[in-house]
């Protein structure tokens, strides 16, 4: 695990949005894995604005997101089909038959998670994947307990999240809402992976996922185990972190 810290805000989301577009600039035909949340939004901004003033081809790459929420529709806002559609796809004039996401909606979830799993596995799988670091430590939508042999399957969605997004898109409460996830093991696999994690908020737990035990009650201490993984931070999620290190 290789650590970067950022100057600022603004140096946080260059530096995260630069590894993306520097895998698209080295190999045109690349399979990209991308996250969704407050954290990537800002990424997926800079990136954006990065291809307006340095373009570079994407015609060729293939995205897709780690997880999806089922039961939610494409045309809904908070799924993360429709960010990564208006956040990446569109704005990078990725075409849309490269754009790969799992069906929300489908009759047999369990049977989309196994077609899904293996369309982001075909060819040699994926060659980077953007992560975020969730506020309990989850990978997509594995959660706390997830078994790190996990492949793609259909997680459980946190409280807080669960009422955010009924709250702030007025879904009923007879919908029920989880996660389609690519699993652990799926994550692992990727040969090059990038955490990002910025706000206060995920201070505690950045800290528990870089220096402390590697443990499936924090998914994301898994990253210590992975020699391709790099982790960026702003200065509230660094904390200590920084000054600490430089010590040891």
């Amino acid at each position: 695990m290789h650590l970067v810290f950022a100057d600022n805000t603004d140096d946080f989301y260059q530096k995260s949005a630069e590894r993306i577009a520097e895998v698209i600039r080295k190999k045109p035909s690349a399979k990209i894995g991308l996250s969704t949340g407050r954290t990537t939004k800002g990424v997926h901004a800079a990136l954006a604005e990065e291809w307006r003033r340095n373009p570079f081809d994407c015609s060729g790459i293939k995205v897709f997101g780690i997880d999806e929420i089922t039961n939610m529709s494409r045309e809904c806002r908070a799924s993360c089909y429709y960010i990564l559609l208006h956040e990446v796809v569109e704005p990078l004039a990725v075409p849309m038959e490269n754009y790969i996401m799992p069906d929300p909606m489908a009759a047999d979830l369990q049977e989309e998670c196994l077609r899904f799993e293996e369309a982001v596995m075909a060819d040699g799988g994926p060659d980077f994947i953007f992560l975020g670091l969730g506020e309990n430590g989850h990978l997509g939508f594995n959660q706390p307990g997830t078994n790190f042999g996990q492949t793609a399957w259909l997680s459980w969605m946190d409280d807080s999240l669960n009422e955010r997004l009924r709250r702030e898109n007025d879904i009923p409460e007879n919908v029920v809402m989880g996660g389609l996830t690519l699993g652990i093991k799926n994550l692992m696999q990727c040969p090059r992976l990038v955490m990002a994690a910025n706000g206060r908020n995920k201070k505690e737990v950045a800290e528990k996922m870089i220096m402390g035990p590697v443990t499936e009650a924090l998914p994301a201490s898994v990253l210590q185990l992975h020699p391709g993984c790099e982790v960026i931070l702003d200065p509230d999620a660094a904390g200590a972190l920084h000054e600490s290190l430089k010590r040891e």
